[in-house]
């Protein structure tokens, strides 16, 4: 049996326990130093962030200047494309069996977005298909800056340019800009029929007898949605999610936010942990 003079004892001891335990110097030191350890880890991330930014895209390759088709190279993500992650899915942009690249190196089509940012990067994958039709060298297109994106930015300084040209080069020949022998010839000017089919866009090729250069003034729903051939679907896909990726500094600046979130949400949950342990501080004090 156990006194009640040791228990008393027991007593004392486990609330001087439970009293020390609940310090708020204790709470408020170990909630600074994982703050400070955010804090930390998310600079340090920062920082690895801007030495692992490219500094500049280096020149495009002998082969592709010599307007040589490469074997096509689709990216692969294996974290989200195996299993378990796949859930039964699978990607569909391989090319089968059948398919040949565009080589209609003399032929250009010029292109100005319209619309907002994810309808004109729709447009653009849109008028990559379109080139491929039309077998013609696509000139890098133009943003729009009046309608929905009243800025000055230039493609460049929303999508990674360099990897657009590379990553597609295996479909479409990819220019910055047009030749500057061609910049004073006429050219046709063309509003093409929105949510128009592959045998539309064939006919078009009748142009190419009369021009050498074909401007396209809006880059909206102009190819159809359905009834394509399949390597046509699957080029628009290889277009929409990997060859238009955001610029590298806006690739940077999106996980730093992410992180940042990340830490903010982290000080959210000690912040109402520190609130909670307080109360039964205080609490505990007020019933001593």
């Amino acid at each position: 049996m156990v006194s009640r003079g040791s228990y008393g004892s027991i007593s004392l001891m486990t609330g001087r326990f439970h009293a020390r335990k609940l310090s708020p110097r204790v709470i408020t030191f170990y909630t600074m130093f994982i703050f400070s350890f955010s804090i930390l880890v998310f600079l340090l991330y920062v920082r690895n962030i801007s030495d692992d930014e490219d500094p500049r895209h280096p020149v495009l390759s002998q082969q592709f200047i010599s307007h040589q088709v490469p074997e096509l190279h689709v990216p692969y993500k294996k974290e989200l494309w195996d299993s378990p992650f796949n859930h039964g899915l699978h990607q569909c942009v391989e090319p089968t069996a059948k398919y040949k690249a565009a080589k209609g190196f003399d032929r250009y089509l010029t292109v100005r977005s319209n619309g907002g940012l994810n309808q004109m990067r729709t447009g653009i994958s849109d008028m990559v298909a379109v080139a491929h039709i039309m077998n013609a060298t696509l000139v890098i297109p133009q943003l729009d800056k009046r309608s929905f994106w009243k800025d000055s930015s230039v493609f460049s300084d929303i999508f990674d340019e360099l990897h657009f040209i590379e990553s597609l080069k295996g479909d479409i020949r990819i220019v910055s800009e047009l030749p500057k022998n061609l910049e004073g010839i006429p050219r046709a000017r063309k509003h093409f029929t929105s949510w128009s089919g592959f045998g539309y866009y064939v006919d078009m090729r009748r142009l190419w007898s009369e021009y050498q250069v074909i401007h396209v003034a809006k880059s909206d729903s102009r190819l159809a949605n359905n009834d394509l051939p399949l390597d046509i679907q699957r080029l628009r896909c290889r277009a929409m999610y990997h060859a238009l990726q955001f610029s590298p500094p806006i690739e940077n600046l999106g996980k730093v936010w992410l992180l940042f979130s990340g830490v903010i949400s982290i000080l959210n949950v000690l912040q109402n942990y520190y609130v909670y342990i307080m109360n039964l501080v205080i609490d505990k004090m007020m019933m001593e």
